[in-house]
């Protein structure tokens, strides 16, 4: 075949054809050459080509892209169902509440909750005072019982203030309580009460605070003085008072702002 006759294409396809064959051969002639090769001459080439890999690959990230990468590749998400959040709310709550009962004595007067790291409770003032007790102890999650001081009140105070008295080395652990502007209507709370174990009921905010100052309502009952009302996060929303169920066994005191200030004072 004269090459002088062939056409453009078949010149292109004629070289690729070339260049296909001469790599086929030139590879086969290294890998034979390279077996061929003493031990310390192979070792040197395999230690090349690992550090050229080592190091092309971190010269091309910078260290807040590695990072990013790095954070990227450890997240996920984690669903939390409703039932098992509920579960753990209460759970840690309960390290929270205290039964308050009349020093020496054993019957339970009100339920409270600790709201601060020095022990200050939130309870039922006008169970406490309708006692006729005036010396109260607190018997905490743990079983110990401690004094518990009932501070004065304020006029129209329907929560009472009792100082814990504790050492430090002691831990309270502390309630948090809930943002009222973000509570809303038909949210999930959970009503914690009982005279003796703790019991448990599930309903939904029926009022916010606007139609009955001072007072929220839910769809759970409660008649035990000090229960307490709480979202699913597990954040103080009301605590049952004399004041409360004047207005029905559904409402429950919101701790005001200010009552929240004195307390941590």
């Amino acid at each position: 075949m004269d090459l002088e006759q062939l056409t453009k294409h078949q010149i292109v396809l004629l070289t690729l054809l070339v260049s296909f064959v001469t790599s086929i051969a030139t590879g086969i002639v290294t890998v034979s050459l390279v077996n061929q090769a003493p031990p310390g001459v192979t070792r040197t080439i395999n230690q090349i080509v690992e550090h050229t890999v080592e190091r092309v690959v971190p010269a091309t990230q910078s260290a807040a892209v590695a990072q990013t990468a790095t954070q990227v590749v450890t997240e996920k998400t984690v669903v939390v169902k409703d039932d098992d959040l509920a579960a753990q709310s209460i759970a840690k709550m309960q390290k929270s509440l205290v039964r308050i009962v009349a020093k020496g004595g054993s019957m339970l007067v009100s339920r409270g909750v600790i709201v601060t790291a020095q022990g200050t409770t939130f309870a039922d003032r006008d169970a406490l005072v309708g006692s006729g007790y005036r010396q109260f102890e607190a018997i905490l999650a743990d079983g110990k019982r401690y004094p518990a001081t009932l501070r004065t009140a304020q006029k129209g105070q329907a929560l009472a203030v009792l100082d814990i008295a504790v050492g430090t080395s002691t831990g309270f652990i502390p309630a948090p309580m809930a943002d009222l502007g973000k509570v809303q209507l038909g949210q999930s709370v959970i009503r914690i009460s009982g005279t003796g174990g703790d019991t448990v009921n599930t309903g939904v905010i029926a009022s916010l605070p606007d139609t009955h100052p001072g007072l929220i309502e839910s769809s759970v009952s409660s008649a035990t003085p000090g229960s307490l009302l709480m979202t699913l996060f597990g954040d103080i929303v009301g605590i049952t008072t004399g004041a409360a169920r004047a207005s029905g066994q559904t409402f429950y005191s919101v701790p005001a702002q200010s009552l929240v200030a004195a307390a941590s004072s």
